[in-house]
């Protein structure tokens, strides 16, 4: 693979963290733990970008082990 290859892996990745992690953890956030809607939604994007975070965290760790 070239470096092309790795970076949109990457970005894909990141971007699917980002998405699935929002859209768990912000209806949980406002109707299983009683938070208002701008609270929750605040959670939810700080639950992305630790989850995009850890993402990019993991693929530069994989990248490094090859």
């Amino acid at each position: 693979m070239s470096d092309s290859d790795g970076s949109s892996i990457s970005l894909v990745s990141s971007i699917s963290a980002l998405v699935v992690s929002f859209l768990f953890v912000t209806p949980v956030a406002g109707t299983l733990l009683g938070f208002n809607w701008t609270q929750a939604v605040l959670i939810g994007g700080a639950a992305g970008i630790a989850s995009v975070a850890s993402a990019w965290w993991s693929a530069r760790r994989a990248d490094e082990s090859d």
